[in-house]
């Protein structure tokens, strides 16, 4: 198991305009010696060719690894209306193609479905990632899947979504994400279909743990179900934003 630095754990930074995200590679490399990162959808300030030739050049001039791409803002891929459904996949889809130029193997896609968990909303779902990993999968990438609200916070919908899909689909289980009563229980759910993981943090004690997450378990979880990928780092607490990002860092090194 590899530790990689989401973009998200500076998300403060990005949306302050205090870091850009062709600054991004250097920056992980430098202050915190961690060679893999994931990119975040909402920080890239272009979709051009030129921009994305860039992006590649400052990822591969740091000797980094893009391990994942996450993905937002692309619409509702869970729609019961028929052409936002439809749309929402023409959106996602050019990420398909953006992860193939900047050499990320994989992007996250929302699930949607934030105001229904009926039937025939899962039913869209799965429709819409079968057209996206049908395509995806002719470019040799892999569309994933994250606990990360609406019908993605029920785990056996995520399992569903996988199977019936089939090929070109995983998760990317996220520490922080279930609700508190089956944060444990729907991770060791979905652990074994990971290709990345997103080891999600809040605040530490004089210990250095996060009361909210039991570190230790969440890795445990993981290392049981043969993951041995990526695991993305996302804090998302209070107060500094590279000290939290550390604090995690060395957490997550303490159970690997």
């Amino acid at each position: 198991m590899k530790i990689a630095v989401s973009g998200w754990s500076l998300h403060r930074s990005f949306q302050a305009g205090k870091l850009k995200l062709l600054d991004f590679p250097r920056k992980i490399r430098e202050k915190f010696e961690i060679r893999g990162i994931e990119l975040n959808s909402p920080f890239f300030e272009s979709l051009e060719d030129d921009y994305l030739k860039r992006l590649k050049e400052r990822v591969r001039e740091n000797e980094m690894e893009v391990i994942n791409i996450a993905v937002d803002n692309e619409g509702n891929l869970a729609s019961l209306d028929e052409r936002t459904r439809r749309q929402a996949v023409e959106n996602h889809k050019k990420w398909i193609y953006i992860a193939k130029k900047i050499g990320s193997p994989s992007f996250r896609a929302n699930a949607g479905g934030y105001d229904s968990t009926s039937e025939d909303v899962i039913k869209a779902c799965i429709k819409s990632f079968s057209e996206l990993c049908q395509e995806a999968k002719r470019e040799g990438i892999v569309i994933l899947i994250e606990n990360h609200g609406g019908i993605s916070s029920n785990p056996d919908v995520i399992i569903r979504i996988i199977q019936e899909v089939g090929e070109g689909i995983g998760t990317c289980p996220d520490f922080g994400n279930f609700p508190d009563e089956i944060r444990y229980s729907g991770l060791e759910k979905i652990a074994k279909y990971a290709r990345v993981a997103h080891a999600k943090f809040y605040g530490f004690d004089e210990k250095g743990e996060d009361p909210k997450i039991d570190a230790s378990r969440c890795i445990g979880i993981l290392k049981k179900a043969g993951f041995d990928g990526w695991l993305s780092i996302e804090f998302e607490g209070k107060g500094n934003e590279e000290e939290g990002l550390s604090k995690s860092i060395k957490l997550c090194e303490k159970y690997i």
